[in-house]
C-alpha cells in the first residue's frame, strides 16, 4: 500500500520551495539571512518530524528561532572570549 500522507521531509521541502518567490524579491543581505534560516530548518528536520503537527510552519518557525538563538550564543561566546 502507498502512503496517504507525504513524508515530513517532503512536506518541509514543499513549504521551503514556496519561499522562492519571496527570496527573489529580497535584497542580497535579507536573502542570505533567509538562507541561514532555511538551512536551520533543514538541520532540524528529523527533530521536527517528532512533533505531531498538521501545520509544518510551527516546527519550521521553532527551527528558525533555534538557528537564530544558536548563532547569537556563538557570537556572545566569541565576545566573552575576546574580553577575557
Amino acid at each position: 500500500m502507498g502512503r496517504t500522507v507525504p513524508t515530513w521531509r517532503i512536506r518541509i521541502e514543499k513549504e521551503l520551495g514556496q519561499l522562492e518567490h519571496l527570496k527573489k524579491a529580497l535584497n542580497l543581505e535579507d536573502r542570505l539571512a533567509l538562507e541561514l534560516l532555511v538551512d536551520g530548518v533543514r538541520k532540524r528536520r528529523s527533530a521536527g518530524g517528532m512533533l505531531p503537527a498538521h501545520d509544518v510552519w510551527k516546527p519550521m518557525l521553532i527551527s528558525m528561532l533555534l538557528e537564530c538563538c544558536q548563532r547569537l550564543c556563538r557570537v556572545e561566546q566569541m565576545l566573552h572570549d575576546l574580553e577575557g
